[in-house]
């Protein structure tokens, strides 16, 4: 798993338009990785990626919301 330094590396290169595959092959070439830590990378910035398109992630409420679900008795 990456740590939250690492994250927030591939954060800021998501945030500069990089593609998920190409910052998984920029890191992976730099730090002379192994195929299954760049497939690692590519899969947290695909995810980061897809968080951030979220309608979740859009809101800007920064709290979160409590909804009650009343029951059937």
């Amino acid at each position: 798993m990456l740590d939250v330094q690492e994250r927030n590396i591939i954060r800021r290169y998501l945030d500069a338009g990089m593609t998920p595959e190409a910052i998984a092959n920029y890191i992976g070439r730099l730090s002379d990785l192994e195929t299954p830590d760049i497939l690692l990378i590519r899969s947290v910035a695909t995810d980061m990626l897809a968080a951030a398109a979220s309608p979740a992630a859009a809101s800007s409420s920064s709290r979160p919301v409590l909804t009650l679900i009343p029951g059937a008795g």
